[in-house]
């Protein structure tokens, strides 16, 4: 059992340390919700009004965290890999680390939490083992009220988390401390309505979990011990000046307060504009009003509304607090659209969005170095919690589809290392990606399989290569069907007969209705099968003798020739070959030989 006295005085002390953090936090929440009443106390007028400018904190924000929700690239391998059979180990498990997140809804998450990680600056993973599906699972928490402790290493050494919740609910929750939980064991002006919120801590670290009522003196409400040995916690914190997570958004708040007070000096101004007071001269003794009213008067020049003209230094400070706030939040205009630069040359637009590009590029690393850690925890938790089990995994990698199944001691092996990737073209907006690798492509200094891989868009490399390769080859095949169709007329005035040609091709016609192209020409071009030579009442060809006889194999009994020399042949000697007196006929008066020939067409009338 954990000791709840020492365990509520570390959490205490950690509260202390982060009072000046979660003010930050709060305020940051309160601006965001647009609750200025809450922000600071005193330290602004009592009618300070509601915000009726644009929130570019929220704003702002939220356009960033949909630039950073995008999930990395994922990759097993822990070296070069030789033999298939580490290809496939490393194949198996990349799909699992994938159908971690798969099963987590990772996806879905990513950009509330980079919301967190931008806002709050922080963003904790926490892995939990679901014991009814036997999986681990990954969960992005609230930074507000969290608060870890880090060994000299890094690492997490505790995570403690702090929430309120209605007393109705804990009281179901936990039907064996209703009584403690609603306060009926106290007096009756200490007991609470089931309304009432009450503060939860939960503190986890290296032995035990246990979650307590610090206003119930640290009612224990569940207690376990970590089976696991470690904090399963990776926490993807934003780069600071000192030890505190600092927001990005945590000097803006009064610039855009201010910015709004203008605006709202700026309509008080307006309204009393409109409804100032009429000035008239002194002989007009009734005032009509309504609409198409008359005034008579001698000198209708004097009539006027008594109005409040705004000073121009208040259009130039609500400009420059405008700037200020744009300035605080690292949002360049051109990614609200708002580019008021040179779209020739686009220096100013390359320009304004440098600074947004390293937020992307920062943050990506920050948040990819978290998901290593948290994938990691996945792995050494699956195997730890489950190592016999197996589990079926499906999902989609890259755009393919895939399912498999697995048991974690035969394919983890305590191998826990994974590595995830943004591309090579972290922090650029997909155009600017796009162009960069055309241009590496163009002067040969990358492969066609670097740029595919650095694509920003989901493919498999692989399957959209043999998918290229595929339709580059069935077009060379259009293309040589194409070049033997329009030699017909050729063939035809040659003398020879077109019409198979002819008929084969409109045989892929037909064909490709039912089949690919590749398959279409293959069957249409296949050779018609020779048929077979007629056999002897004995099995064997005509010609050939019957076992027993007298006549060699091979010989010919009718004409003692080998078999296979056609019938014109016979005049030849043995063997196909010329007797003497062919020779000597095909010898000219001076006794060389005839080695001229000719060829003769007729054409049947």
């Amino acid at each position: 059992m954990a000791d709840i006295a020492q365990i509520a005085a570390r959490v205490e002390a950690l509260r202390r340390d982060a009072q000046e953090r979660d003010a930050r936090h709060q305020t940051i929440y309160d601006a965001r919700a647009q609750k200025i009443d809450n922000i600071a106390p005193g330290s602004m007028p009592d009618a300070w009004p509601r915000p009726i400018t644009a929130n570019l904190i929220d704003t702002s924000a939220r356009q960033l965290a949909e630039n950073l929700a995008p999930l990395p690239s994922i990759n097993c391998a822990s070296g070069v890999m030789t033999s298939e059979r580490a290809k496939k180990f490393v194949a198996k498990k990349t799909k699992i680390a994938y159908s971690y997140i798969i099963d987590s809804n990772l996806k879905a998450k990513m950009p509330q939490g980079c919301d967190w990680y931008l806002t709050y600056g922080s963003m904790p993973i926490v892995v939990d083992a679901d014991f009814t599906e036997g999986r681990p699972r990954l969960r992005i928490d609230n930074p507000m009220k969290s608060y870890v402790e880090y060994d000299l290493n890094g690492r997490v050494r505790s995570y403690t988390k702090v929430w309120r919740e209605p007393a109705r609910q804990l009281a179901a929750k936990f039907p064996e401390h209703e009584t403690a939980i609603l306060g009926r064991d106290r007096p009756m002006g200490q007991q609470v309505t089931g309304d009432t919120e009450l503060e939860l801590v939960k503190f986890c670290d290296a032995t035990s979990y246990v979650l307590y009522m610090p206003e119930r003196k640290n009612l224990v409400l569940m207690e376990t011990p970590n089976t696991f040995g470690k904090v399963p916690v990776a926490v993807a914190r934003k780069p600071s000046y000192d030890d505190q997570d600092r927001g990005q958004y945590d000097d803006v708040v009064w610039p855009m307060l201010a910015r709004n007070r203008m605006a709202m000096l700026g309509l008080q101004a307006t309204q009393q504009t409109v409804r100032a007071p009429l000035a008239i001269p002194t002989d007009v003794q009734k005032i009509p009003f309504g609409d198409d009213a008359v005034i008579r008067t001698n000198s209708p020049e004097k009539i006027r509304r008594v109005g409040t003209d705004m000073p121009q230094a208040a259009w130039q400070q609500d400009a420059l607090l405008s700037a200020e706030v744009m300035r605080g939040t690292r949002t360049p205009a051109s990614a609200t659209g708002d580019v008021d630069a040179s779209i020739i040359t686009g220096r100013g637009v390359d320009a304004l969005n440098g600074g947004y590009d390293i937020q992307v590029a920062t943050g990506q690393l920050m948040i990819g170095h978290a998901l290593e850690q948290a994938l990691e925890l996945a792995f050494e938790m699956d195997e730890k919690f489950w190592p016999d089990a197996k589990k079926s995994i499906s999902g989609v990698i890259n755009g393919t589809p895939f399912e498999e199944t697995y048991t974690p001691e035969k394919d983890i092996k305590g191998n826990f290392r994974v590595s995830v990737s943004y591309g090579f073209a972290s922090g650029m907006n997909p155009n600017q990606a796009l162009i960069f690798l055309l241009q590496l492509r163009g002067d040969q200094l990358v492969s066609r399989d670097f740029v595919q891989r650095q694509l920003p868009m989901d493919i498999d490399v692989s399957m959209l290569q043999a998918e290229v390769d595929k339709e580059q080859t069935v077009d060379a095949l259009k293309q040589g069907i194409f070049a033997l169709l329009s030699s017909v007329g050729i063939m035809a005035q040659q003398g020879m007969d077109p019409t198979m040609l002819l008929t084969q091709a409109a045989k892929i016609i037909e064909l490709r209705e039912k089949m690919p192209m590749h398959e279409a020409i293959l069957t249409a071009f296949q050779p018609e099968p020779q048929p077979a030579p007629p056999t002897s009442a004995g099995g064997a060809p005509p010609g050939t003798p019957e076992e027993g006889a007298g006549v060699p194999f091979g010989i010919n009994p009718s004409t003692g020739m080998p078999g296979g020399i056609a019938p014109g042949q016979a005049q030849m000697g043995p063997g196909g070959k010329p007797d003497v007196m062919s020779l000597l006929a095909g010898l000219t008066s001076s006794g060389r030989p005839t080695a001229s020939a000719s060829v003769k067409r007729s054409v049947p009338a």
